[in-house]
Parts: C-alpha cells; sequence; structure tokens
C-alpha cells in the first residue's frame, strides 16, 4: 500500500528558513521511493514552495486552508467577508499586531516597524502589502508582553489554536472549523490511502491536528510536552537526525542513514 508523509517546517524540518542537511536527505530518499510527500505548515504558501520546490508530492500550508498538489492548487477554504471582518475586530479589540497570508501575497495589520522589517527580511518585501483585498487563509498575530499574549488567547479561546513561536512575540493559529488534520482527512481521501499508511511529524500545538487523522503521529525531540503525550512515537530532536532515524524506526526506511551515536 501507498505511504504518504506529512512534515512541519519549523522546529521539524528545520528552523528560520534553514532546512537541515540529514532533513532534505529524508526528503530526497523519500521521493526516490516514490511515497507521497507533504509539507504541512502555518506558513504562507508562496514561502513553502521557496524552500521545497518539487523535492516534495504538495504543500498543505495556512493550517490546512490552502493545498497544493504537483505545484497546483488543489484545494483552498478562503476566509469570508463576514470571518475576515470578525479577525480584524477581535484584533482591534486585543490591539494586535496581525499578518494575513493569501495565495502569494502577505498583508501587514498594524505591525510596528521592527515588526515590518522583520518580515520583510524572512518572506521578502515584494510579498508584502498594506490592502485586505482579496482571499486570504490564515493569520499570524505579534503580541507585545506575556500579559499581552494572553489577553489574546482568551479573546480567540473560541475560534482558533494558538501556535506559539517559542516566546518570540509571534505565533500562527489555526481554525478550529478547518486546521492541518482536515486537510490531511481530505488528502487520504483524495488519494484513497488509509490512516495507517498515513505518518505525521510535527514539534508544536498546532500539530496535535495532523496526529487526529494518521496512523503514525511522531513527535520531534524539541516537541512541546502534549504532543509527545499523543505520539506514537518521539524521537530525536529536528537538528540531531530526528526525521532519519524516525523513518528508519518506523520501517519507511529500511536502511538507517543517520549517524550513529
Amino acid at each position: 500500500m501507498d505511504k504518504i508523509l506529512f512534515f512541519d517546517i519549523d522546529g521539524t524540518l528545520g528552523q528560520h528558513g534553514v532546512i537541515t542537511e540529514s532533513n532534505l536527505k529524508a526528503l530526497h530518499l523519500l521521493k526516490e521511493k516514490g511515497y507521497k510527500t507533504f509539507i504541512c505548515t502555518g506558513r504562507a504558501p508562496f514561502y513553502a514552495s521557496r524552500l521545497f520546490g518539487n523535492l516534495v508530492s504538495g504543500i498543505i500550508s495556512c493550517n490546512g486552508r490552502y493545498i497544493l498538489y504537483e505545484g497546483k492548487k488543489l484545494y483552498s477554504r478562503a476566509f469570508t467577508k463576514e470571518q475576515l471582518d470578525y479577525y480584524v475586530h477581535k484584533l482591534d479589540q486585543g490591539k494586535l499586531g496581525a499578518m494575513f497570508v493569501s495565495d502569494d501575497k502577505a498583508l501587514k495589520y498594524h505591525l510596528d516597524q521592527k515588526q515590518e522589517v522583520d518580515l520583510e527580511k524572512e518572506y521578502g518585501i515584494e510579498h508584502l502589502v498594506d490592502s485586505l483585498e482579496g482571499d486570504f487563509y490564515t493569520f499570524d498575530m505579534f503580541y507585545q508582553s506575556q500579559e499581552h499574549y494572553q489577553t489574546m488567547v482568551e479573546i480567540f479561546k473560541e475560534d482558533l489554536i494558538i501556535n506559539d513561536h517559542g516566546g518570540m512575540g509571534s505565533c500562527d493559529c489555526s481554525t478550529i472549523e478547518f486546521d492541518k488534520g482536515s486537510a490531511i482527512a481530505y488528502l487520504l481521501d483524495y488519494f484513497h490511502i488509509d490512516k495507517d499508511s498515513a505518518y505525521a511529524f510535527g514539534d508544536g500545538y498546532n500539530d496535535q491536528a495532523m496526529f487526529r487523522e494518521v496512523g503514525h503521529g511522531i513527535a520531534m525531540g524539541n516537541a512541546v510536552d502534549v504532543l509527545k503525550e499523543k505520539a506514537t512515537y518521539v524521537t530525536d530532536d529536528f537538528d540531531q537526525e530526528g526525521i532519519i532515524k524516525a523513518l528508519y524506526h518506523e520501517g519507511v526506511l529500511h536502511e538507517c542513514t543517520c549517524t550513529k551515536k
């Protein structure tokens, strides 16, 4: 039976846009074997596509609300105007900055100068816009302090699962109505693949949704505790060849190419 594998980016395949050599090797080996591989991230589609190109079969981005397969949009779930207005109202209520994500653009909303400069470096100034026009699928939020963060969590507790970026003042969010797991369920049905042949690798709170829909949920050694509790296997850290080791342990790869400790 065919296998399909889903990989988070930050804290799983790499960090800050840098993918480890071992994890790139793992993706190459999986491609050689003909397995279907998908990036499954809260990041923008253009960001993930830039990092991985045709190394993977496809990309689930925007925490599930946008799916690319073989370079083409397979599925998308844009916010309605009413949803956008609702989220903007909540952001204003909490005095929160945000970055809304579309197919190939990101909207800056009430960000300070440092936040804008950081986004320009990470995403490229050509992708940043100032107008809330067109389709948007998700948004990152920005906060100033832990008290501010708790205010944000309280405001959005009925709507979103918030995935903090390591206390760095920003976080991405998953909508409760459609998340990474919803996208995986869509793909398993699309490809007629059983859950027992599906593997997900992650480290964050939003990756719990992935584990819900696969037979094999692999948490990185650096993952949050709640994800480790829901994992079928906990591997090493993302920068300690954790993915290669897990693929060997799970029998997806049959020859361990990791460095022996």
